[in-house]
């Protein structure tokens, strides 16, 4: 949030802040600034405070946009612009010739609200009228423009009456002062729209995945920390900007802060709005720039690491293992090798998952089983190899899910399910197994990997593609699809893996 700012050259403090993006074409600049006239920092604050009060109600009745003035708000500006003008006659910045000239002129306009009155009386007046308004921030509706203006006229009048007992001395108060209503004090603003509320709603109606709520509703508490309010209709683009700052300031990566908190709150504004529940999406026009660290090394599994991994799933499972542990170890590497699959789409393979159809031994990777990023499911055949090795003859022994049990699991939750401890287990001895290069995604590079073989055998991208759940490259492609036949027969061309049992330096051949 902003705070006082030191003139460099004076030491003065001023008041500066960033104009909203929505409120640019209102405003006509791109900062708020004023001198505070201080250099005393308890003061500055105390004045800053104050300032940013009447920009924050300034900004507020410009979003509101065109008002209907009624009666009493007619009447309490034009107390207002009464009591701007009485300092500055006690201070006779205005000669008493003038006054007593402009006081004819609006008595005029006062009896006889004429158009060439009413000109005569805004020659002199409009530009305070106007000025007092940019200031509030209102914009007021041409049908009680004129009420206003009336209203305003009687007004300055009154206070031009004022100015002349000062003239002779007395400085009493106006008994007539009270006259005008006052404008109700900014009380704490009602929370309209909060975030839990709305979060929730948003997350259902989009059927966000339960991992993403996980993730994103700790994010936007950033934000809610950062503006020190839930009501997400108070929200401005500053606040937005101010948080993405805040966060980097505190070290989060750039990739981090647009792809988990920007995108959490992008989302969120954004299907507010298409609810027609905000005007605008602070986070419009909004973006995080990430600038790429070098590459060192290609994203998918060296034939080595490969024969490492493969030659591992195959020995005795050693230690405190469930059954279901060992076999996530055993078959888990094996099958993303062969099927380009994400470990998550895996470890949640259920027995009904397997099937056979057309003569072809396949699995199918649904929505039904736990997450798939895509949220459309795909049939991915069965590489002979897996069949000739027994993967069947396993998938007969299970009842359910096919490498965990939900009995004995514990803690899992839709958010974290077991099926994802499983892949994070997985991960883990991956890496005890000596594969600790950064660059490489112990779990993802069966994706790069399985690409990069099958291109070697001949495989084509299209059917490539198809198999991994990746979108297709033009819009044409996109109409049809490939049969799990087309699949199987093309999966033949696919490399199989023959390991030597060197142990540690084992080869892929």
């Amino acid at each position: 949030m902003s705070r006082p700012w030191p003139h460099p050259k004076t030491g003065i403090f001023w008041f500066r802040r960033r104009v909203p993006k929505d409120l640019l074409t209102l405003v006509g600049k791109r900062e708020e600034k004023a001198s505070l006239g201080t250099k005393d920092v308890g003061e500055a604050k105390r004045r800053h405070a104050a300032h940013a009060a009447l920009v924050e109600q300034r900004w507020a009745n410009l979003r509101v946009g065109v008002r209907r003035l009624n009666i009493l708000k007619i009447n309490a500006i034009a107390g207002e612009v009464y009591e701007t003008l009485i300092p500055k006659f006690q201070a006779r910045q205005f000669s008493p010739f003038f006054n007593l000239m402009t006081a004819g002129i609006i008595e005029r306009y006062i009896k006889d609200t004429s158009p060439k009155n009413r000109d005569e009386f805004l020659r002199f007046y409009g530009g305070e009228i106007d000025a007092h308004l940019a200031r509030m921030g209102l914009i007021v509706a041409p049908e009680t423009q004129g009420g206003l203006e009336f209203a305003i006229a009687k007004a300055i009048l009154q206070a031009v009456e004022q100015s002349e007992k000062y003239l002779a001395g007395d400085f009493s108060p106006d008994p007539m002062a009270g006259r005008f209503p006052k404008a109700p004090a900014n009380k704490p603003a009602a929370v309209v729209l909060p975030l839990d509320e709305w979060f929730a709603k948003y997350a259902t109606a989009s059927k966000l995945a339960a991992s993403t709520r996980k993730r994103w509703r700790p994010a936007l508490a950033t934000l809610e920390a950062s503006v020190g309010h839930d009501d997400l209709a108070r929200v401005t683009s500053e606040n937005i900007a101010d948080w993405v700052d805040a966060l980097a300031t505190e070290g989060r990566g750039d990739k981090t802060i647009r792809d988990v908190y920007l995108a959490s709150a992008k989302a969120l504004f954004g299907w507010m709005q298409g609810k027609r529940k905000i005007a605008v999406n602070p986070c419009a026009g909004l973006r995080v720039k990430v600038v790429e660290g070098p590459v060192l090394r290609e994203r998918f599994f060296t034939e080595a690491e490969i024969s490492t991994i493969l030659e591992a799933s195959l020995a005795s499972q050693r230690g405190r293992l469930s059954a279901e542990h060992a076999a996530a170890r055993r078959w888990v590497p094996w099958l993303c090798t062969y099927s380009g699959a994400r470990v998550g789409e895996v470890t949640q393979l259920r027995r009904e998952d397997i099937r056979f159809e057309d003569g072809v031994r396949y699995f199918r990777i649904t929505p039904e089983a736990g997450t798939v990023k895509t949220k459309r499911f795909r049939d991915v055949p069965i590489h002979p190899h897996l069949i000739e090795m027994g993967f069947l003859d396993y998938v007969e022994t299970r009842s359910k899910e096919l490498f965990f049990d939900k009995a004995r699991g514990r803690g899992g939750s839709d958010a974290n399910p077991l099926s994802k401890k499983v892949g994070e287990r997985l991960a883990a001895w991956v890496r005890k197994l000596g594969i600790t290069d950064v660059g490489m995604d112990p779990n993802h590079g069966w994706r790069h990997s399985f690409k990069t073989r099958g291109r070697r055998g001949g495989m084509r991208d299209s059917v490539l593609d198809a198999i991994q759940g990746h979108a297709p490259d033009t819009e044409g492609r996109r109409y049809g699809g490939f049969t799990i036949d087309v699949k199987a027969s093309e999966m033949e061309l696919f490399p199989r893996y023959t390991l030597s049992q060197t142990g540690r330096e084992a080869a892929v051949s």
